[in-house]
This record gives structure tokens, C-alpha cells and sequence, in this order.
């Protein structure tokens, strides 16, 4: 008869020390959606430079078979390299998957630029490297469909900019896990003909965006923007021809050195050239990652000088007060080898695809913003059904100190595989606004929401209290958070927080999970 400690064992927060096949459990160093990551060494060998362990919160899980496929076929320096994977089994009888790769001590790509403020010449550097790993990826007929800074980590032993959480990525003959017409990622990165696709698509229910090299390199190119000009690019109107026919008008955003005039204008060329409203002026991912490291070779006053020092902050700079007047400036991020020539990503049979034209630009006006916002306000359903039924206790704070004091923190879903990750304890820091930070500001309770009781707590250990009401921590990162805001998403001191409520008021349509 299994033990009450052994059948409390939940892969959400597994106790140092616990073995998951050939891997002792030393550090838990992360949470997402689908899966936790812990720090663990060899079972034979405890001394041994700590690996990256991986588990799945669901029984059976098929997304992580999807990672170990993607990562046991490409071998590079900016992949982590897959080292085991199998299945744990629950004191219960019930097998939980795993994997083990690297670990890869360093800083998020965003965090790492705050923190060091990068030259050109050093983004180009980080760019090809992240460009042919990218090449390594295509080569083999996939795509990794999640290209962003905040799945980025720039490794502190050699500078070296390290693409992860490949979760997301489909190969050959990948099964189809979700039932959406566009594949999933992070909208504010998605390609325009992705975007296009939904708009001339979105009434076929069978219809299915296959995400193609091209995808990976456009979100490439707003991880670059991001990083030189703390905003995303924005994409022009959509409208409609006389065949109903959905084109797109152009990039609405300035180029990066007009919002920030210390990029040099190799960089900036580039970061356009990944921008590009049509996939095939994009290149492929070796051409680009040539392109990219023949300008980072060439030295020159205005490729070597850090595009911001301590005196222009990207949130304080006079460039973005330039553009202020036309467009509200996103805030500052903070959270987020040579191969064969790059193939298209093969399509799975059953999958309708298509590639719709995208006309020259006209006019420029900002519509991808509202989009994010809808897609956001759209999945809050799915995340308070997830969040509020208590499927997992809050880490106790003994363990995330510990995490924190040996540099195991990771934010959004970066560094250690898909959606793996608390939030850093470093996170974006709030717009400059003279006097109080917005961070500052406890939130008020909402109506509806779960209160203190007389003792000061809330009904759940797992629950936060701030400023009398209970909330659940997130990992969202602040764009996303304040997308939610209508709805009481709220930061506070560098964290995301969403209210917890009554159970009058939870969705209903769906039971609660348990684990």
C-alpha cells in the first residue's frame, strides 16, 4: 500500500531527491501550462554539471514527444541537446513523460540586453547564431513555431544566444494536438500571411495554417525589433479586393533606426528584411544567417556603441517620445556550423494550407493591436478554468528562494523547455512615469472576487492576498497582463496577478481538473 507521501508526489513540485528514471531531482526550477522543470543531476554520479529535467503535468502528455522528437533531430550550439526522456511513474500507476537536455545558465535575450545594453554588432551576433540554429531546424523539415525572446536565453559562459522550448514545433508527420485554424505560438510574432490566413480562412472549420521556415524567420525579425526599440512592429490594415481576396498594407511601424537612432543601418536593413510583408523576400534561414554574420563582422563606430546606456533607457528615450504622438509605444520587454539548405516544413496529410497573396503597401495603420487583445480576452475563459480549480499549490517560498539564490529562475516560458517557467524575478520594468510605478499599486478587490477572512488569509494556500482581495499568480508577461486588465489582470512588483473568483461566478462549462 502506497504512503500518503508518496501518493501527495505531484510532478508540479516534485521534492529534491526524488528519482525520475536515471535523474535525481536536485532544484525545482519551474511551471508552465503542460510541464515543470526541475535541475537534476545522474543518479550515479551527483557531482556531475546539472541537466535540465523536464515532466509533464498530464498523464500520457503526447506534447512532449513532440519535443523529444525536434530536439533528437538537430544537433547545434544554440539547441540545448536532448540527453534522455521515458516516462516517470506515479506511486499511482500513472506514467507522467520526461525528458532531460541542457541546462542553460543564463539570462532571457530581453533581460540580458536591460541588463548589458547590447552593440549592433552584438545583436547581429546573437542573431546568426539564433539564424542557424533555425537552419539546422528547417534542414530537417521542421519549424519551431514559437520564435521569441522570451524562449531565448543568452548563456553567461560564452555570450552565446541558445534557442529553446521547441514544445510548440512541428516535424514530418507530426499528429495535430490542436483543433484552432492557426497553429500555436505567440500572436504578437505571428507572420502576416499567417495573420491573412485566419482573416481569409476563419469561417472553414477545417481550415489549417501550416506554419512554414518563413514563419520562424519573420519571428526572428520581431524579436529584433523588440530588442532595439523595446516595441513590436505593427502591421498594416487588412482590407479585401474584389475577389475577397484579404491583403495586407504594409509594416505601420517606423524602421528601428528611426524609434532608436543608435541601430546601425546594416542591423536595421536586416530586421526589415525579416519583416518583409512577402515570405520569399525573407530568404531562407542560411541566407539570412550569412547575411547577418558578414554585417557583424564589420566594425564601426556606430555598430560597436550600446544602443542604450543608463542615460537613454529604452522607456525614457526622446526617440519614443517621437513616435508617442501617432501610436502608444508597447512597453519595455524584460520577460520575456554550417548545415544542408533549408527545406519547407512538410505539410501532414489532412491539413488544408494555403499561402494567400500580400499586396505592396499602401497606407499604414495599426490593427494587430486590437487583434492581441481579442485573442487574450478570448483565452481568459481557458486560463481562469485552468488557474482557479486548484490543480496546483504555490511553490513554498523555502524553494523559490532556493531557486532564485542558485540563478534558476526563468521567465515566460524561456530557457528550460515549453512553457516551463515562473516568472523571473527580474521582470519588466514599468513605463516611466514620474513618481509612483505602476508596479507599486496594490489592486483593489473586484466585485465578485474572493476576500480575506477575519484571520487576514485566503481560503486556498495556494491563493495571494494583496490589498484585501486573493489572486493567483501568472507568468504572463506585462503586455499580456495589461491586455487583461479590463477583466482584473494586474501587475505588481514585477508580476502578474488575476483575480480569484467566487465560485458562483466560475465557469460552469467545464469541470474542474484534477491532476
Amino acid at each position: 500500500m502506497e504512503t500518503p507521501r508518496a501518493a501527495a508526489l505531484n510532478p508540479a513540485h516534485l521534492p529534491p531527491g526524488t528519482r525520475v528514471g536515471d535523474w535525481l531531482v536536485v532544484a525545482w526550477a519551474g511551471r508552465g501550462v503542460h510541464g515543470a522543470v526541475y535541475q537534476a543531476v545522474p543518479v550515479d554520479d551527483p557531482l556531475a554539471p546539472p541537466v535540465a529535467l523536464k515532466i509533464a503535468l498530464l498523464p500520457r502528455d503526447p506534447r512532449l514527444a513532440r519535443e523529444v522528437a525536434l530536439l533528437s533531430c538537430v544537433r547545434h550550439p544554440s539547441v540545448p541537446r536532448l540527453w534522455d526522456h521515458g516516462e516517470w511513474l506515479h506511486p499511482s500507476g500513472s506514467p507522467y513523460p520526461f525528458l532531460v537536455m541542457d541546462w542553460i545558465e543564463g539570462a532571457p535575450l530581453y533581460d540580458q540586453a536591460r541588463q548589458s545594453p547590447p552593440s549592433s554588432q552584438r545583436v547581429l551576433g546573437w542573431m546568426a547564431q539564433l539564424a542557424r540554429a533555425l537552419q539546422a531546424l528547417h534542414s530537417q523539415g521542421c519549424v519551431h513555431r514559437d520564435v521569441k525572446g522570451d524562449n531565448v536565453r543568452v548563456r553567461h559562459s560564452d555570450g552565446r544566444a541558445v534557442l529553446t522550448d521547441f514544445g510548440s514545433g512541428r516535424y514530418p508527420e507530426a499528429a495535430t494536438l490542436t483543433p484552432d485554424i492557426l497553429p500555436p505560438g505567440t500572436p504578437a510574432y505571428r507572420s502576416p500571411e499567417a495573420w491573412l490566413f485566419s482573416l481569409q480562412f476563419f469561417r472553414a472549420p477545417k481550415a489549417r495554417y501550416c506554419a512554414q521556415p518563413a514563419d520562424d524567420l519573420y519571428a526572428l525579425g520581431v524579436t529584433a525589433y523588440r530588442l532595439v526599440t523595446s516595441q513590436y512592429p505593427e502591421l498594416g490594415e487588412p482590407s479585401q479586393d474584389e475577389a475577397d481576396t484579404w491583403h495586407l498594407e504594409g509594416l505601420a511601424s517606423p524602421a528601428p533606426l528611426d524609434l532608436n537612432p543608435r541601430v546601425s543601418p546594416r542591423l536595421d536593413a536586416l530586421i526589415l528584411r525579416m519583416l518583409s510583408l512577402r515570405p520569399e523576400e525573407r530568404g531562407t534561414a542560411a541566407e539570412l544567417a550569412e547575411a547577418l554574420e558578414q554585417a557583424a563582422q564589420l566594425t564601426t563606430p556606430e555598430s560597436t556603441r550600446p544602443l542604450f546606456t543608463q542615460e537613454l533607457r529604452p522607456e525614457e528615450s526622446t526617440v519614443r517620445q517621437r513616435v508617442a504622438a501617432s501610436e502608444p509605444a508597447s512597453l519595455p520587454p524584460g520577460h520575456e556550423e554550417t548545415q544542408a539548405q533549408a527545406q519547407a516544413a512538410v505539410v501532414p496529410s489532412g491539413e488544408q494550407c494555403s499561402s494567400p497573396r500580400v499586396s505592396p503597401p499602401a497606407r499604414a495603420r495599426s490593427w494587430r493591436g486590437r487583434l492581441l487583445k481579442a485573442a487574450a480576452l478570448m483565452a481568459l475563459g481557458a486560463w481562469v478554468w485552468w488557474c482557479i480549480p486548484r490543480k496546483f499549490p504555490e511553490q513554498p517560498t523555502a524553494v523559490r528562494h532556493e531557486a532564485v539564490e542558485a540563478r534558476l529562475e526563468d521567465g515566460g516560458t524561456s530557457g528550460l523547455g515549453d512553457e516551463a517557467a515562473t516568472a523571473s524575478t527580474q521582470s519588466s520594468p514599468a513605463p516611466s512615469v514620474p513618481g509612483v510605478r505602476a508596479d507599486d499599486t496594490l489592486p483593489e478587490p473586484l466585485p465578485g472576487q474572493a476576500r480575506l477572512d477575519a484571520k487576514g488569509r485566503c481560503p486556498r494556500v495556494w491563493q495571494v492576498a494583496l490589498g484585501g482581495g486573493c489572486w493567483v499568480k501568472t507568468s504572463l508577461d506585462r503586455e499580456k497582463c495589461e491586455s487583461l486588465k479590463p477583466i482584473g489582470g494586474h501587475m505588481f512588483k514585477g508580476t502578474c496577478y488575476m483575480p480569484v473568483l467566487l465560485h458562483g461566478r466560475q465557469p460552469t462549462s467545464d469541470p474542474a481538473r484534477k491532476p
